[in-house]
């Protein structure tokens, strides 16, 4: 299974061991794309757990699982990222594009991060744009980026 994150490399050998704990985000970016591959893969407890301590405790394991199970991520498009080094707190902007209920969205934010107990974490999110998308038509290219039909691919 190519990882939900759309760096184009198997699960296994992406996000999946930054996911499991095997090893440790590098990047704000890697982060992002860890806990994207988490809410497509249903890891509510990875999501809670890579929240900074200021923002997981406006969280709850029952919403992250309710969200992740109420959708279906479909792609993810890093727009840009800031320099991590010599920035307090970096950010990462990207567009996820997802399905719930029937009905598609874009969704772009402008994600925060901090450096928090020797790991990046994520602390908070600047949605740009949420917006519903016209669904493809039977025969159009799939939204998830598959490069397949929609109606042999997320229909």
């Amino acid at each position: 299974m190519l990882c939900p994150c759309g760096l184009e490399k198997e699960f296994g050998e992406c996000c999946k061991a930054i996911i499991d704990g095997e090893i440790a985000a590098k990047t704000p970016e890697q982060l992002m794309r860890s806990r994207y591959s988490a809410y497509a893969t249903k890891n509510a407890q990875y999501i809670y757990d890579t929240y900074a301590l200021p923002s997981q405790k406006q969280q709850s394991h029952d919403d992250i699982r309710s969200w992740a199970n109420e959708t279906s991520w479909l792609r993810l498009n890093v727009l840009s990222t800031s320099e991590f080094i010599n920035i307090e707190r970096p950010t990462v902007t990207f567009e996820a594009i997802y399905k719930s209920e029937d009905s598609f969205y874009s969704m772009k934010e402008k994600s925060t991060f901090v450096f928090e107990n020797n790991a990046w974490k994520y602390l908070d999110g600047s949605d740009l744009e949420h917006s519903l998308l016209t669904p493809p038509k039977r025969n159009d290219n799939c939204l998830c980026g598959s490069h397949k039909k929609f109606k042999k691919c997320c229909y």
